[in-house]
């Protein structure tokens, strides 16, 4: 067999085992947010996906591998680590928080169902608290270096760790969720909306400090 042979059989099996690996993941995804992550079995994720059991076993290994296979989805979402890097180098206070709330509606749009079922994972799965708490610490700390570059701009007695707290509480995934899910919000409204949030909580007018501001009492 000739090497371009070869090397085409190679990429075949690597693109039809991707495939397969997608299959269980999206079959995983669908059923973690119908039934709960602790009610739906391999079996379950298996027939759903159209695949024998030891596929799933040999693809993830167990039910909180493929878990974790979702998660790295949202945490190196590459285009919206792209725009977080966008916003770091932005020199212009309004435009970074504007491309920072851009960067959370694209991670939210294809993951915040995935961060819930995570976290609810971890409330009966010992073997996924671990992670979640590996991704609390990276998510707090990309806050914190972002409210640490907008140190110069922070409204007046607003320092960079309790701007970091409110970016945090402000885009919770199931803040996301409530306000798509129920209240029927557009992707487009929501990221207007945090941004414009984020420009009045973080860079008020700096003649007043931020407890005084209106939109914090």
């Amino acid at each position: 067999m000739s090497e371009f042979a070869q090397e085409h059989r190679l990429s075949l099996r690597e693109e039809r085992a991707e495939v397969t690996r997608r299959r269980i993941s999206d079959a995983a995804q669908a059923l973690f947010a119908r039934d709960g992550y602790g009610a739906t079995p391999l079996r379950k994720i298996a027939a759903e996906a159209g695949v024998a059991v030891q596929t799933v076993y040999a693809v993830f290994g167990s039910k909180s591998g493929i878990l974790e296979g979702l998660l790295a989805r949202v945490v190196h979402d590459p285009e919206a680590e792209r725009l977080f890097t966008d916003a770091m180098s932005e020199p212009r206070a309004e435009e970074r928080l504007a491309l920072f709330a851009r960067s959370i509606r694209l991670r939210w749009e294809h993951g915040a169902s995935i961060i819930i079922i995570h976290r609810d994972a971890a409330l009966t799965d010992p073997g996924v608290r671990a992670g979640v708490e590996r991704v609390l610490e990276r998510r707090r700390a990309g806050l914190r270096s972002l409210t640490d570059a907008l140190e110069p701009d922070l409204a007046r007695g607003l320092d960079p760790v309790r701007a970091a707290a409110i970016l945090d509480a402000l885009t919770l995934p199931e803040l996301w969720s409530e306000l798509l899910d129920i209240h029927g919000w557009s992707a487009d409204e929501y990221e207007r909306w945090l941004s414009a949030l984020l420009t009045r909580q973080l860079l008020a007018d700096r003649r007043k400090s931020w407890d005084e501001t209106p939109s914090t009492r």
